[in-house]
């Protein structure tokens, strides 16, 4: 049993991850519980929610690359399994093409999603944390005229201990599978350490087999993620 004065701070400091979690736009809120289901089920990670400028949801995907059954999305056990195109392919084709849609997503899009995203009805993205391997890739806006017509705006949200986390799931998955890229830990020395030891520890797989929610994992972890604050921060100003 804790001593009276550390239950009280445990408690403190749930009070402040809940609302610190609750403070998230709540498309970005689900995209992360997403990211954590996706996690919990052995694959990168990542979550993405299409949701109307009034914050109304339209749709939501996740990443379900090392998995075989699609679920509810439909995609899966292939490349092409990340959450942004999940949650892409549930927008019927010549719906919403008048429609403010705003894309949520864990993880800065890739090449290949940042591509579907700008031949769909999507005009807005918001993402909660800079991928190491994929900074300025934005600029392909600037290859002809067809891409740059109707591209969507890009918003990084403030970085917290949520983008961390955000980062610390997809790769935790690839420390895991050992298929980490070199350029991907140089980057990110810090979340990439820090994921080795979960992975050492067993406790993302411990905490998925008990049920655990995002704001559960994130509490047993924040001190961990505070840490790691500084190193995305910069990422995000990299511009290449």
């Amino acid at each position: 049993m804790l001593p009276r004065r550390a239950a009280a701070y445990a408690a403190d400091m749930g009070d402040v991850i809940e609302r610190s979690c609750e403070a998230l736009d709540g498309s970005m809120r689900r995209a992360l519980e997403l990211a954590w289901e996706s996690a919990c089920a052995g694959s990168l990670g990542v979550g993405a929610v299409v949701s109307q400028a009034d914050g109304a949801e339209v749709a939501t995907g996740r990443n379900r690359l090392f998995e075989h059954d699609p679920g509810d999305d439909v995609l899966a056990g292939s490349s092409l399994a990340h959450a942004e195109l999940n949650v892409l392919a549930k927008l019927p084709i010549g719906h919403h093409e008048d429609d403010e849609l705003v894309l949520h997503t864990t993880l800065q899009p890739c090449i290949q999603c940042l591509a579907a995203i700008r031949l769909s009805p999507v005009r807005r993205v918001r993402m909660l944390a800079p991928d190491p391997i994929m900074r300025g890739v934005e600029r392909i806006e600037g290859v002809n005229a067809f891409v740059a017509r109707r591209w969507p705006q890009i918003e990084q949200v403030a970085i917290t201990e949520w983008s961390v986390l955000a980062l610390l799931l997809p790769t935790h998955a690839v420390v895991l599978r050992s298929i980490l890229l070199d350029e991907w830990s140089r980057r990110l020395p810090i979340v990439t350490d820090t994921a080795r030891r979960m992975v050492g520890s067993g406790l993302v797989v411990e905490q998925a087999s008990a049920g655990a929610d995002i704001v559960t994992f994130a509490s047993s972890v924040w001190s961990q993620l505070s840490e790691c604050v500084h190193e995305v921060q910069a990422l995000s100003e990299v511009h290449e």
